[in-house]
């Protein structure tokens, strides 16, 4: 029976996080990673043979699938996040999304002066659509996702920030005591990529225009934690 269940954001350290998760709770524990998609009642059935469904995951399948099941997810400060997407699409060998081969085709002055229909899945407001609607829909009232996610937030037994995992990490035993003592390792890391404080401020201000909610949304989940924004 599924007693909790990660919800990885894409670029949010969420891949070293879960190797974390199968060291405290036991690899036959967690779940397999999986891509987003909407889960079926079966697929549903068959996550509900772990006690731990680590993937990337909307809230709106957790809340029809596992209601009962305790949230927790870690979010990243949104142009860092969407610049990081970027860089590790264009690494990729495959190209399976139209998103994925507009990084691998456009430089990133020009990926992100694209429209916001080609970049949706992982750029546009990826955070507040996953935790507040179901990131596939494509007829998402971002309004109303936004209040969503940050009462989602607010009944996640643990929130991370990716720029403050280590304080963050600190609290995470005290809402999974099975993650006592467990060390994180820094996994799928995008190499040779540009960081916010290295890139244009016109670059920053067009990834900013993607990402309006998921800045409202960051800046929440730092108000409720304690800790000023990053950006």
């Amino acid at each position: 029976m599924v007693r909790s269940v990660f919800v990885h954001v894409p670029k949010t350290a969420g891949t070293s996080f879960r190797a974390a998760l199968c060291a405290g709770f036991g690899e036959a524990s967690v779940s397999p990673s999986f891509a987003a998609t909407r889960i079926s009642p079966e697929e549903a059935g068959r996550l509900a043979a772990y006690d731990v469904v680590a993937g990337h995951i909307s809230m709106a399948d957790v809340t029809r699938h596992f209601p009962h099941a305790a949230t927790f997810t870690i979010l990243r400060e949104p142009i860092d996040r969407a610049l990081s997407w970027y860089y590790y699409a264009r690494m990729q060998a495959w190209g399976i999304a139209t998103d994925v081969d507009a990084a691998k085709s456009h430089d990133v002055d020009a990926f992100f002066a694209l429209d916001a229909a080609i970049v949706f899945r992982n750029i546009f407001n990826r955070q507040v659509r996953q935790l507040g609607d179901h990131v596939l829909n494509t007829e998402v009232d971002l309004d109303a996702a936004l209040d969503r996610a940050k009462r989602a937030l607010e009944a996640c037994v643990w929130v991370g920030r990716q720029e403050h995992l280590d304080a963050d990490l600190a609290r995470l035993p005290a809402a999974l005591p099975e993650m006592a003592g467990v060390a994180m390792a820094t996994l799928n890391v995008t190499p040779e990529r540009r960081s916010v404080r290295e890139i244009d401020p016109a670059l920053a201000e067009k990834i900013a225009r993607y990402n309006r909610h998921d800045m409202e949304l960051y800046a929440h989940a730092c108000a409720m934690l304690g800790t000023p924004r990053t950006y």
